[in-house]
């Protein structure tokens, strides 16, 4: 089985709780995916640097809905192989989807520095549409109604582990399988990683 294979109820998941929020609302007043300007006319930017960019919004008054899933998602799989890189999957919600990169020990600061730029640089990519085009060729149900994009990304160093915690939005899951072939490369010409978490518990609810 593939990552992307093992991800996919995760991803069905938040797909399907998308649609029901965006269903509470008349259809001509659904604003899906939209980004978030301030007064100035400026874009709203999060935490993360990225531009604001919420699930569903109502266009008659602009209040915006987020998407958080009561209980986590079951992967298919819950450890596959992708090159050099052990990933070992936990029930996770798509929208709030940790992935831990862990070192066997304390990493050097610069390698620890370009782990962090690669898992960034994954974030950025997927949040302008870097993946979208592999919704087709899953053939995910409902996937074509949506812009095939992340919607934030966070990074921070925990002792020996990387966190990045992604709101994946409507990403789809090759996407992840194409950053863990990323993962591998850096493991082959960095450090070797001693595994990858996706899914769990993120930093915030812990």
């Amino acid at each position: 089985m593939t990552l992307a294979e093992a991800l996919e109820p995760l991803y069905r998941g938040y797909l399907r709780r998308l649609d029901e929020m965006a269903a509470r609302l008349p259809s001509e007043f659904v604003l899906t995916e939209r980004i978030t300007r301030n007064d100035d006319g400026r874009l709203a930017l999060a935490e993360d640097g990225l531009p604001l960019r919420f699930d569903v919004a109502d266009a008659r008054d602009g209040h915006t809905y987020e998407v958080h899933g009561a209980r986590p998602d079951e992967p298919a799989a819950y450890q596959v192989r992708v090159g050099r890189v052990e990933v070992r999957l936990q029930p996770g919600n798509w929208e709030e989807l940790p992935v831990v990169c862990v070192f066997d020990g304390e990493p050097l600061a610069e390698d620890a520095k370009d782990l962090a730029d690669l898992l960034r640089g994954f974030g950025v990519l997927a949040w302008y549409g870097g993946y979208a085009g592999f919704r087709e060729a899953r053939g995910t149900p409902g996937a074509d109604r949506w812009s095939g994009r992340a919607h934030a990304a966070h990074v921070q160093l925990r002792e020996n582990e990387i966190w990045a915690v992604y709101d994946m939005g409507t990403c789809p899951p090759a996407s992840l399988e194409s950053l863990c072939s990323a993962l591998s490369g850096y493991c082959e010409e960095r450090v070797p990683l001693a595994y990858v978490r996706i899914g769990g518990s993120s930093p915030q609810s812990e």
